[in-house]
C-alpha cells in the first residue's frame, strides 16, 4: 500500500486509495495497521470498488492532534470527517476491532453518510451482557487503562501484543500473523502512537457512553469468530438490530480476526453481502 496524507479542518488523514467505483472505507483496530486490509482491499478493487485505508487517528504521527480525546463519539466523528476530506457524500464502511466501534458510531451519528457496514471481531455494545464471562474476555480494557499501561506495553519487545494475538486468535498462525504483529509493534514502537493507541481505551467510559448505544439503521454483515469472546450469538444479535439484507456471520475455527484467519471464507460472503445492496 502507498500512502499519502490530506488535510481538512485542522487534522490531517494518511491514507491509501485505490480502484474506482463506488466508496468503501476499511477501517483497521488494535494491535493492528492499514496493512491487515491489504487482501481484502485488493478483492474489493477487483470488484468494482473504489477502496480507501486510512491509518487510525493516533496509531500514525502525523494523525495525531494534541489535545483532542479519543472517545468512542470522537472517533466516530473521524470516520464522517475522513469522507468530508474525501469528499465522498456516502460509502459503506467496514471496521475491524476498534474500527468495528467507529463504523457502530460513524452509522449512528451520520446513517444518510453510511451506506452499509461490515463489522469484524466486536458485535455492537448495545448487546453486550455484562457476564463474569464477557468482563474476564475483555480485561484488556482495565489493563490498558493503568497509568503504566504503555510501560506494560512496551516491555520485553511488547510481549503483550503476543499475550493479546495468542488470547485473542490461538489457531492462528503462520507468516501472514507474524507479519501483521511485527508491523503492529513497529506502528507503535514510537512512544506518541503508543499512546495514542491506548488512549482509546483510557478515554472510553467504563459506564458506557450514549454514542456507543446509539444503533445505525443502516443495513450490515456483522463477522466473528466461534471461539471470539465466547459470545457467538452477540454476532446474531447485532445483525437482527439492523435493516435488511443484515445478516451475522461466524466463522468457524476463528477468532478475533475471522477476515485474516478465513480470508477465503470471509471475502465471498462480503462481496455477495454488498452486492445486494441497493444501487
Amino acid at each position: 500500500m502507498e500512502f499519502r496524507t490530506i488535510s481538512h479542518e485542522g487534522r490531517s488523514h494518511v491514507l491509501s486509495q485505490m480502484g474506482e467505483g463506488p466508496d468503501i472505507v476499511l477501517l483497521h483496530g488494535f494491535p493492528d495497521t492499514p496493512y491487515s486490509w491489504s487482501e481484502i482491499a485488493e478483492a474489493l478493487v477487483g470488484a468494482g470498488w473504489r477502496v480507501t485505508v486510512p491509518w487510525l487517528r493516533g496509531y500514525h504521527p502525523e494523525t495525531i492532534v494534541p489535545g483532542r480525546r479519543y472517545d468512542p463519539e470522537t472517533l466516530g466523528r473521524d470516520a464522517l470527517g475522513l469522507l468530508d476530506a474525501m469528499g465522498i457524500d456516502r460509502a459503506v464502511l467496514i471496521g475491524h476491532d476498534w474500527g468495528a466501534l467507529l463504523t457502530y458510531v460513524a452509522a449512528a451519528l451520520g446513517p444518510n453518510r453510511v451506506r452499509a457496514i461490515v463489522t469484524s471481531g466486536i458485535p455492537h455494545p448495545a448487546v453486550l451482557r455484562h457476564t463474569p464471562q464477557a468482563m474476564w474476555a475483555v480485561r484488556h480494557f482495565i489493563a490498558l487503562k493503568m497509568p503504566w499501561a504503555a510501560w506494560h506495553c512496551r516491555r520485553q519487545d511488547f510481549a503483550y501484543l503476543d499475550t493479546l494475538y495468542r488470547r485473542w486468535a490461538p489457531d492462528w498462525t503462520g507468516p501472514e500473523r507474524e507479519e501483521t504483529l511485527r508491523r503492529a509493534k513497529e506502528a507503535l514502537s514510537p512512544q506518541a502512537t503508543l499512546e495514542g493507541a491506548i488512549s482509546y481505551y483510557r478515554d472510553l467510559p467504563l459506564g458506557g457512553a450514549p454514542a456507543v448505544e446509539r444503533v445505525g439503521a443502516v443495513p450490515g454483515l456483522i463477522i466473528g469468530g466461534d471461539h471470539a469472546l465466547g459470545q457467538e450469538g452477540l454476532y446474531a444479535a447485532t445483525a437482527a438490530l439492523l435493516p435488511g439484507p443484515s445478516r451475522a456471520l461466524i466463522v468457524e475455527g476463528t477468532g478475533h480476526w475471522p477476515h485474516r484467519e478465513k480470508a477465503a471464507v470471509v471475502i465471498p460472503e462480503m462481496l455477495r453481502f454488498l452486492s445486494e445492496l441497493p444501487a
